[in-house]
């Protein structure tokens, strides 16, 4: 797994901060290898947040025009996959609350894969179908505070342990895993709310 901070520079190639100082010479060629060492970074946390393909594009591609905005304000010394990964959150984050979506959720609304993994959340099990898990938190994870979502996103869908989140969030691990709790209990009660539905009875049927 790629994780931030890691890719510092190829082993017969300039180191990224170097690239960095590169790009802001003016140099285009030393950001378009910046782009390249850190691409799957960047579409492995849309990808945790968005499941259309054509929307992870967009997202990576708006991150990295951001990176290249915001260059000025890198610090010189600092590792970039973490600087990265959080435009490339904050990016999928806001494209996610532009979307106009329905304001409820219910259990009708489930895939039956997506019904199988809520199930297993509020048994307090980890969902066997990464995929139908990945596409209910979407749903869920929509209503969390951002940086709550943020380590979530990382550590549950990227594989990051505590200390890398707390590397790219600019955060304590102790700051992490007090979120990760919180968020993930957000998300089984947000699974026992969904299986509520289905048992109540009549137009009141709880929504998510």
């Amino acid at each position: 797994m790629a994780t931030p901070g890691r890719r510092q520079g190829d082993a017969d190639g300039p180191d990224d901060g170097e690239l960095v100082r590169r790009s802001l010479a003016g140099d285009r060629g030393a950001f378009e290898v910046l782009v390249r060492r850190h691409q799957r970074l960047v579409f492995r946390i849309a990808g945790g947040f968005l499941r259309n393909r054509a929307d992870v594009e967009e997202v990576a591609q708006e991150a990295f025009v951001r990176a290249y905005g915001a260059l000025t304000g890198f610090r010189p010394g600092a590792p970039f996959g973490p600087w990265i990964a959080r435009i490339a959150t904050r990016a999928s984050y806001d494209r996610l609350r532009r979307r106009r979506r329905g304001a409820e959720v219910g259990w009708e609304d489930l895939s039956p894969a997506e019904r199988g993994a809520a199930e297993e959340l509020a048994g307090g099990r980890d969902p066997e179908d990464a995929a139908a898990a990945r596409d209910l938190a979407e749903r869920a994870l929509a209503r969390l505070p951002a940086k709550d979502r943020q380590a979530l996103i990382l550590a549950d869908a990227q594989g990051f342990t505590a200390g890398e989140v707390a590397q790219a969030m600019g955060c304590s691990a102790l700051a992490v895993r007090l979120r990760l709790h919180r968020a993930r209990r957000a998300m089984r009660r947000a699974a026992e709310a969904l299986l509520a539905g289905p048992r109540a009875a009549g137009p009141g049927d709880p929504r998510w």
